[in-house]
């Protein structure tokens, strides 16, 4: 296979945080008109700079994460994908390979270089740059491949795959419409030959039903092929295939596990051992050790042991600690572990710390600093009473790791481990492709930034949803949990998470006007629970860069009482009506499986890359009312007060 292979050039420029999103590993990205399947991260080499978060670490099972390569893309290639492309001239299609073997049979060297960095055909003389097809395959367990193209066109055709293997395909259309539907492939080499017209029309290919029966006519199933990685296998896959456009959206699902890195005074030491410099030499010690012998290089190694010992006599710290705490950090001493971890578990502890609950070591050397304001510093704002805590976090790390994808579907993302554990366990009902490398690390980039947390008062929102148990504006929300959903997308059918979530937006489009970023670049991190005494309704908005200097500060400046309760009294206002009104506001299902109501581009849905659930479960009923019924919403019995 030809790898796309590129030095740096301003034209092919990707910034390191799009590696996790859009453009991560096993994602499809054109450049240059072509299109590229971003290869796996052991193309990166071994000069890698790998970051720490013990707390994700823990969680993952993972030894630490790899950044992308700072400098040029060199490292970062791509894989032709898809393999088949056509001329717009003559509208030829062939593989990458047929097109290349047709370049090199004319003897020219050059042509055949320029040709690998941007393939095309010669037509009297003159380069027809060859376009890379619209119409691919993949299934729900992350695999992909070209569509067949040669046994869809012979497909009424007698013929077996060894006689039909070189003939060569025309793709035309007889209708002015660039429709898929009105495209044929047609074998030129079948009606040369033999004077028989073989054509079949794309028309139908997006039914899954009729495409799995004609697959199964032209014996046509999952390879089980990850383009991305080192080494292309086949693995065993029973999954029917789905023809897809390449620009697809539900082509690729980034899962990307992201934690807020806070200084826990029990991980005070373990963080001053791992920020040491000769940590990160003993990482590179154990990189020449033989596998399955790790634990023994550990042990015995000279270098390790000098690096232990200059750990300890500089932290002042026992030397048998260090090796321990190394060593279990590094998996080669056993460690307790908790099996399954969910989200909410995760969070809670941020949540406390958020809050001002549970403290923090001040004297780590982690970035984190926040002010706690509690209601008695709330401005004069009616809707103070609808908030119990405001929390400036004015410097914070956030870390946030590609732990795999899935292609067709979303993942069910309650439960971080899940997913994880069960690739290495059972494979038949994997739908999440894991990403991590094979010296147990993540691609993972580690931002600094700053943010503003809320949470919502406890007993205004229970009081809420107590008096709106039976309104038809809660019934509409709680009657999608007869939908067809993943299990784990159940618990947020809920009308408290949507006010939450939907409040969550509001602001981040509100703060986009006057904290000096785009709401591209505001991100949203949701606490919520409703179990009995567990109650959690807080959200973190913050923005973070890779620079080592961070952001700004103009977030934070936002997130003082009174200019935060002027943003809310906007936001609420602006809220109230939405340039689609009356038809958003009582719509009853909007967006993804229709999981939104009072929802739409107009007035609620921002980035996806800034949304947590990529812009589902919104309502602004939930915050508003309805029209007949305002006083329903949250802040319904201040919702026409100004101030």
């Amino acid at each position: 296979m030809n790898n796309y292979k590129e030095k740096y050039n301003p034209e092919f420029k990707v910034r390191r945080s799009q590696l996790l999103t859009p453009f991560g590993i096993g994602a499809l990205m054109d450049i240059n008109n072509q299109s590229l399947m971003v290869a796996d991260s052991e193309y990166w080499g071994d000069d890698l700079e790998l970051v720490h978060d013990i707390r994700l670490e823990k969680i993952l099972g993972c030894k630490g994460f790899i950044e992308p390569p700072l400098s040029s893309m060199t490292n970062i290639q791509g894989k032709r994908f898809p393999r088949w492309y056509f001329s717009p001239v003559d509208r030829r299609l062939k593989t990458i390979d047929k097109w290349r073997e047709e370049i090199k049979a004319m003897g020219d060297n050059k042509s055949l270089i320029s040709f690998d960095k941007k393939p095309f055909t010669k037509k009297d003389n003159n380069r027809v740059e060859l376009v890379p097809v619209r119409i691919i395959c993949a299934c729900e367990h992350g695999h992909s491949q070209d569509f067949p193209w040669l046994e869809w066109a012979h497909m009424d055709s007698s013929l077996s795959a060894a006689d039909f293997k070189n003939h060569k395909l025309v793709l035309k259309s007889d209708a002015k419409s660039a429709s898929i539907s009105e495209l044929k492939v047609c074998c030129t080499t079948c009606e040369s030959k033999n004077n028989v017209k073989l054509e079949k029309s794309l028309a139908g290919i997006f039914d899954d039903k009729k495409m799995a029966k004609r697959f199964e006519k032209i014996n046509v199933h999952c390879e089980g092929k990850h383009y991305w990685k080192h080494t292309i296998c086949n693995e065993k896959c029973d999954q029917n295939l789905k023809v897809m456009l390449r620009n697809a959206n539900n082509f690729y699902f980034p899962s990307i596990m992201s934690s807020v890195n806070i200084p826990f005074n029990e991980n005070t030491d373990l963080e001053k051992i791992m920020s040491h410099k000769e940590y990160s030499s003993i990482i590179g010690h154990m990189k020449k050790s033989v596998r399955g012998q790790e634990y023994d290089f550990f042990e015995n190694n000279s270098r390790v042991s000098n690096s232990i010992d200059y750990i300890s006599e500089d932290l002042d710290l026992s030397n048998g600690y260090v090796r321990e705490s190394v060593g279990t950090q590094l998996g080669y001493y056993s460690s307790e572990k908790t099996d399954l971890v969910t989200v909410m578990d995760y969070r809670r502890a941020e949540f406390q710390v958020l809050t001002g609950r549970e403290s923090f070591n001040h004297n780590s050397n982690i970035e984190f600093k926040i002010k706690v304001y509690n209601k008695p510093d709330f401005s004069d704002s009616v809707k103070k009473s609808f908030f119990s805590k405001l929390t400036l976090v004015h410097s914070l790390e956030v870390m946030s790791a590609l732990t795999g994808f899935s292609r067709i579907d979303t993942l069910n993302s309650d439960k971080i481990l899940e997913d994880i554990e069960e690739e290495e366990t059972n494979t038949k009902n994997i739908k999440m492709v894991s990403l991590k490398r094979k010296d147990d690390t993540f691609v993972g980039i580690k931002a600094r930034g700053e943010g503003i947390f809320f949470e919502l008062s406890n007993k205004k929102v229970k009081e809420w949803l107590k008096v709106n148990e039976l309104t038809p504006m809660f019934r509409k929300i709680n009657e999608k949990l007869k939908f067809d959903i993943h299990e784990d997308e159940k618990p947020y059918i809920a009308p408290d998470y949507y006010l939450v979530h939907t409040l969550s937006h509001l602001l981040i489009r509100e703060l986009s006007l006057t904290c000096g970023y785009t709401s591209s670049s505001l991100k949203e991190r949701i606490y919520y629970s409703n179990e009995d005494g567990e109650e959690m309704y807080g959200v973190l908005i913050y923005t973070s860069s890779s620079d080592s200097e961070g952001t700004l500060g103009g977030l934070v400046k936002q997130g003082l009482p009174k200019k935060f309760f002027a943003t809310i009294d906007a936001a609420i206002e602006k809220a109230k009506w939405c340039s689609f009104d009356p038809v958003c506001i009582e719509s009853v299902g909007q967006g993804r499986n229709s999981l939104n109501a009072g929802a739409c581009h107009a007035c609620s849905l921002i980035s996806e890359t800034s949304c947590e659930k990529m812009n589902v479960f919104l309502d602004r009923s939930m915050l508003i009312g309805t029209l007949d019924n305002p006083e329903w919403g949250f802040f319904g019995e201040v919702v026409n007060l100004k101030k």
